[in-house]
């Protein structure tokens, strides 16, 4: 470390010393030798620069809940780990809503592929849907047991509270053949099958606590009916 010191004589004049970090010294063999500092911040090289931040934050809850191993134990599979996958693509959709064909180019400029062990050549948008269709497998009743397992690693975090918020949206479909999907009330205002969703969350910390689908052509008010019934 270098730097300058300023002294003010009796004189009233202003002298200047300066000052230089050599390193430190010690003794050898009965001989004193300056040991030269570690390299400086500088001489670095900057290889590759990566998001850390928010991203490190979020993996680091995701860790400290053991919401990645519950995931692993709950839906098993060979190839790219479910765990470490979904908490990449939930910290996605929290902070940049990327599509499956642009997350890999997302995820290569964070820290995640540090954090998970995932290359980002391994998380295409082909290899993302086959870990998607391992939840099919389990079954409807396999995902509905997956949701009530994280809600239980998390819902001590929301304080007591009396009021829930309830929220529905849509999405429509190419495909003809799903028995949900029907025309009606559509958000995007186009002429496609959709499906209703139905979302039920705390007030205080935003926890789902409830989801369910309904028939596309059913208005928000039935679903509330529904829901309460």
């Amino acid at each position: 470390m270098s730097g300058r010191t300023t002294g003010i004589l009796s004189t009233g004049k202003v002298k200047h010393r300066n000052t230089r970090y050599l390193g430190t010294e010690e003794t050898t063999n009965g001989g004193k030798q300056i040991i030269p500092p570690k390299k400086r911040f500088k001489e670095f090289e900057i290889t590759k620069p990566v998001r850390y931040g928010g991203i490190t934050v979020l993996f680091d809850l995701f860790t400290q809940y053991g919401l990645i191993e519950l995931l692993h134990g709950l839906i098993p599979r060979r190839g790219l780990p479910v765990g470490e996958v979904f908490a990449s693509l939930a910290i996605n959709h929290i902070i940049d809503r990327e599509t499956l064909n642009q997350f890999s180019k997302w995820y290569q400029d964070t820290a995640l592929e540090e954090l998970t062990g995932i290359t980002p050549d391994k998380l295409n948008s082909t290899n993302l849907g086959a870990v998607m269709k391992t939840c099919g497998k389990i079954g409807p009743v396999g995902i509905v047991d997956v949701c009530i397992e994280l809600f239980n690693k998390i819902k001590h975090l929301e304080a007591e509270s009396s009021t829930l918020i309830y929220d529905i949206t849509s999405t429509y479909f190419y495909s003809t053949k799903l028995p949900k999907a029907r025309l009606g009330y559509n958000r995007d205002d186009n002429s496609l099958p959709q499906i209703n969703i139905g979302l039920v969350a705390t007030k205080n910390k935003g926890l789902p606590i409830l989801f369910r689908t309904y028939e596309g052509n059913i208005t928000d008010v039935r679903t509330v009916e529904q829901l309460i019934l």
